[in-house]
């Protein structure tokens, strides 16, 4: 009988590892408390198009990610963004020569995830709060739903979530909760007025800025110029807290006066937190496993908080499962 795994949160690494596992004939179910899959690699959709307002790019680096990216996905779905990049620091705005490709898929970001679920049993929109450890574990929500029972048990959340979730039941939350992760505030505008930059993005060493990037110069992303403005790790932490509309206003004004320029003629504006955008430092380890307890973690922060340390994650954690089955 085929062995039952629950995986909790649908973003690169959980639906890497339902992917994987399935296809080595793991009964997989996956569950996420947002609206759709995607986690950080997601996209807000406007009538102007959609806007990446988290993970900008990728790129591939790993021939495994490569050939995984290339099995599960259609032809041509991945395109590179084609435009000169930039960065900001000391005061000055200059070319950026870059050593790998930048990719994105088509659209949106979002439809990345998307394209992984089509085999895949996905619940979203429930949160899972309790693991309640029976003969088999199940899964509890936030409304005393029940979801199981499963042989074993995934968490692909942040470390702080994560820890709360497995402390009961094992070891790993005592490391795992040492790991903290920088948040980032992201600007999403989209303006009727043109915006002359040269660069599709800027990486920004500002007092408050980390990046800047024309959304609408990368393929399929809107009939607007579209601009995604995201404050610096060090600056949104010390605003964690802080009115959304406030900090609105200091990105845009500290991204026209990077810029050079007004931001005028506004169709949108909106601003999200990113609560656990990237990892202070990565963990020590590509993923963890308690096989006692049948409990194990993975995630982008074990490795790089990217797309591909995502992939890396789950991939290493999927051999280790596999591994251990085969040997009964």
């Amino acid at each position: 009988m085929a062995k039952t795994v629950g995986i909790i949160g649908a973003g690169i690494s959980g639906l890497t590892l339902g992917v994987q596992l399935q296809a080595r004939g793991f009964q997989v179910e996956l569950f996420d408390k947002g609206r759709s899959v995607g986690g950080r690699a997601s996209s807000r959709r406007t009538n102007w198009g959609y806007l990446d307002h988290g993970a900008q790019y990728f790129t591939i680096r790993d021939p495994e990610f490569r050939a995984f990216l290339e099995t599960h996905l259609p032809a041509n779905y991945l395109l590179p963004w084609q435009v000169e990049f930039g960065r900001f620091e000391c005061n000055q705005m200059y070319s950026e020569n870059l050593d790998q490709v930048r990719y994105v898929p088509r659209q949106a970001m979002s439809t990345l995830c998307k394209q992984l679920t089509t085999s895949l049993l996905v619940s979203t929109q429930v949160k899972i709060c309790r693991l309640q450890p029976e003969t088999h574990w199940l899964l509890e929500d936030e409304n005393n739903n029940q979801y199981g029972p499963f042989d074993q048990i995934v968490v692909t959340a942040p470390p702080a979530q994560t820890a709360e979730l497995i402390g009961p039941h094992s070891d790993l939350a005592i490391e795992i909760g040492q790991i903290q992760m920088w948040p980032c505030w992201s600007l999403m505008l989209v303006t009727d007025a043109s915006v002359p930059v040269p660069f599709g993005g800027v990486k920004c060493k500002h007092p408050v800025l980390g990046w800047i990037g024309l959304n609408h110069t990368k393929p399929e992303r809107g009939i607007l110029p579209s601009l995604i403005v995201q404050a610096n790790w060090h600056w949104s932490a010390e605003n964690l807290e802080q009115d959304r509309e406030i900090v609105g206003d200091i990105l845009q004004k500290a991204a026209e006066q990077l810029l050079g320029m007004r931001i005028s003629n506004l169709t949108y504006r909106s601003v999200h937190l990113w609560r656990y955008a990237a990892p202070v430092t990565v963990a020590s380890q590509p993923y963890f496993l308690d096989s006692v307890n049948r409990l194990a973690v993975c995630g982008d922060w074990c490795v790089a908080g990217k797309v591909e340390g995502a992939f890396l994650s789950a991939n290493a954690l999927a051999k280790q499962m596999w591994e251990l089955e085969s040997k009964g």
